[in-house]
C-alpha cells in the first residue's frame, strides 16, 4: 500500500525550498508514494506543481509575515487538513510552516488518541519530518527577537520525530540545542539534477555580452541585503583600481554582469553609478531559467552575507565554474577553498578583490577549480543521493 507523504510549505513563490519541494515530489515513485502539497497563497511552486500532476491543499491566512490572529488561523487549518488527509509522512518545510505544522500535528495526535477510546478505529500516528532550509535564528535582528526565533525553531524540533539538515553549518548548531536527542537530527546533504546549460557563446548572446570577452564574472541573486551586493560593487571598485596602479595584474580585462531582481535593485544601480563602473558591471535584471545560462562566465561570485545551502552554487559547480563566495552559513560545505573556489570574510571588498585577481589572472587555476567544482557536484551533492537518503529517512 502507497504511504501517503504530505508536504507543507509557507509560500508558493520560487525559491530554494520550494524547488526542494517540487524536486521530491515529482521524484518520489507513485507506486509507493501517494504525495500531495500544501502551500500558502499562490505563485510557480504551485503552478508546476499543478503541471506536473501533484495535488495542491491551499492554506489561508499563512503568509510570511508574521501576524498573530492569522497564525492561530492557520494552526487551526493545518489541524483540519491534517485531520483530512491523514497522512502518513507530514513532511514540514520553512521556519514559520515548520513550527505551526508541528504543534498542529502534535495536537491532533493527542486528539485522535482521546477520541479513539473504545471504538475500533486505527490510531493515526504520522511521523513528522522538517527539513531545515537555513536556521531563521542566524538572521541578524533585534536580540529579544532572535531569541523568540531560536525558541520557536527548538520547539518545532522538539516537536518533530526526524529533521533533515542540509548543511554541516547547520548541523552543529542543531546538535547544541538542550533537550534533543543528536539522533533526532540527519545529516543528508542538498543534491540537485544536472541542469541543462546552453553553450558558452549561446549563452552570451542571449546576455548581450561580447563573445570575445574574456573574465567574466558573474552571479545570479535576489537583489537584497543577505546578497550582499553591495560588497561586490566595493570589491569591483577595489580590482579596477588596482589593476589601474599596477597591484593586480589579474584586473585589466574583466566584466560582470548580475542577473536578478528585487527590492534593493535600485539601490544597487545608484551605486553602481556612483562608483562609475556602468562600464564594467552588468545590471541583467531577472532572467527565467537563469541557470542554463552560466555557462557565459569564467568566474562565480556569491558575496552573501547569509546562506543555508544555495541551489545556485550547485548549479554553477555543475557549470564547472571555480567559485569565489562568503564563508557563511553552508557556502562552507561547497566550497573547498582554493580547491574549487576561494571562500572570503563576509563584508569585505578587499578580499572580494584580492580572491578574483587570483583567479582571473591565472587560467590554468580557473581551470582546476572549475573541474573540482564539476567533480564534487556530480560525486557529492548528486539528487539522487539526496532522494535515496530522503527516502531512508520516510522507511524508518
Amino acid at each position: 500500500m502507497a504511504k501517503r507523504v504530505l508536504y507543507v510549505i509557507t509560500k508558493s513563490n520560487w525559491g530554494g525550498a520550494q524547488r526542494y519541494v517540487y524536486d521530491l515530489t515529482t521524484s518520489l515513485q507513485r507506486e509507493n508514494y501517494e504525495v500531495a502539497v500544501a502551500v500558502g497563497g499562490h505563485g510557480l511552486l504551485a503552478e508546476n506543481l499543478k503541471l506536473a500532476g501533484v495535488r495542491i491543499v491551499g492554506i489561508p491566512h499563512l503568509e510570511r509575515d508574521i501576524n498573530f490572529l492569522k497564525e492561530m488561523f492557520s494552526t487551526i487549518y493545518l489541524w483540519k487538513i491534517f485531520k483530512d488527509e491523514r497522512p502518513d509522512i507530514i513532511h514540514l518545510n520553512s521556519s514559520k510552516v515548520g513550527g505551526l505544522g508541528a504543534l498542529a500535528a502534535k495536537a491532533l495526535k493527542l486528539w485522535d488518541r482521546w477520541d479513539r477510546k473504545g471504538t475500533e478505529r486505527t490510531e493515526w500516528n504520522p511521523r513528522v519530518i522538517f527539513t531545515v532550509h537555513g536556521w531563521a535564528f542566524n538572521e541578524r535582528r533585534n536580540f529579544i527577537f532572535q531569541g523568540v526565533i531560536y525558541f520557536l525553531q527548538w520547539f518545532t524540533a522538539f516537536l518533530s520525530d526526524r529533521i533533515i539538515i542540509l548543511s554541516r553549518h547547520d548541523y552543529r548548531q542543531a546538535i547544541e540545542m538542550p533537550l534533543i536527542e543528536n539522533e533526532k537530527f540527519a545529516l543528508l546533504s542538498l543534491g540537485i539534477k544536472m541542469p541543462e546549460f546552453l553553450p558558452a557563446e549561446k549563452a552570451r548572446e542571449f546576455l548581450k555580452i561580447d563573445v570575445k570577452q574574456k573574465n567574466i564574472i558573474g552571479t545570479i541573486a535576489e537583489f537584497t541585503k543577505n546578497k550582499g551586493l553591495e560588497y561586490l560593487i566595493g570589491g569591483i571598485k577595489k580590482l579596477k583600481a588596482s589593476a589601474e596602479d599596477g597591484s593586480a595584474s589579474g584586473g585589466k580585462n574583466f566584466k560582470t554582469i548580475i542577473i536578478g531582481n528585487g527590492e534593493d535593485f535600485e539601490k544597487i544601480k545608484k551605486e553602481i553609478d556612483d562608483k562609475k563602473l556602468q562600464d564594467d558591471i552588468i545590471l541583467a535584471g531577472f532572467v527565467m531559467g537563469a541557470s542554463k545560462y552560466l555557462k557565459a562566465f569564467d568566474i562565480f561570485i556569491l558575496p552573501s552575507l547569509k546562506e543555508g545551502l544555495p541551489y545556485v552554487i550547485l548549479e554553477a559547480m555543475n557549470a564547472g565554474l571555480p567559485i569565489v563566495a562568503s564563508s557563511v552559513g553552508g557556502l562552507t560545505d561547497l566550497i573547498e577553498n582554493e580547491k574549487n573556489g576561494i571562500l572570503v570574510p563576509p563584508k569585505n571588498p578587499d578580499e572580494i578583490a584580492k580572491a578574483l585577481n587570483l583567479v582571473i589572472k591565472s587560467r590554468a587555476t580557473r581551470e582546476k577549480m572549475g573541474l573540482r567544482s564539476l567533480e564534487l557536484a556530480t560525486q557529492k551533492f548528486s539528487f539522487d543521493k539526496m532522494l535515496s537518503g530522503t527516502i531512508d529517512i520516510y522507511n524508518m
